[in-house]
């Protein structure tokens, strides 16, 4: 009985000073921002993400970059025909290996090449790349794939693109 009152008082007394060391802590470390008397560098308005550039850097421009993914999956036809189809029904289950699956087991409706093509477009410039995939559409309604790796980044204008032409990294030219 005395050891578990020694236990209890120990305790009490760890917690007592974690609770004053916490309170120091937050006292001594407290700031406070005055909204109403802002410095003039941090007025609204003005570009923060301009104030540390170096005299002799080159001049600078911020541009939007929009990045887009294309794929295509296989849904239920009278979903899709209903306009009934959820985000379960288009979402991919990337495979990064095999080992969750004995693929000689494995029960699936569909098996299907695919390819999803990776944009972005920035400025005035538009760079792709693509990969291909095997997609299988599983009994339990999921549909996974396992994809290669990306080709590289096509950013050639578009009058010299060739989109059909793309070197994967598994093939040879």
């Amino acid at each position: 009985m005395k050891g578990i009152v020694k236990v209890k008082i120990v305790l009490a007394v760890f917690a007592f000073f974690a609770c004053i060391n916490g309170l120091i802590w937050e006292t001594v470390y407290a700031q406070h921002t005055d909204v109403f008397n802002l410095y003039q560098d941090k007025v609204p308005g003005k570009d923060e993400r301009m104030k540390n550039v170096k005299p002799d850097a080159p001049e600078a421009k911020w541009i939007k970059v929009e990045d887009n993914y294309k794929y295509e999956v296989s849904v239920e036809k009278s979903k899709y025909e209903a306009k009934d189809l959820t985000m379960a029904d288009i979402e991919l289950w990337e495979i990064t290996d095999k080992s969750p699956f004995e693929w000689h087991q494995v029960e699936y409706y569909i098996e299907g090449e695919i390819r999803e093509t990776h944009t972005r477009t920035f400025g005035k410039q538009k760079c792709d790349r693509v990969r291909k995939g095997t997609l299988f559409w599983l009994k339990d309604g999921k549909k996974c794939v396992y994809w290669t790796k990306w080709t590289t980044w096509d950013c050639r204008p578009e009058g010299e693109r060739d989109t059909e032409t793309y070197i994967y990294p598994d093939e040879k030219p």
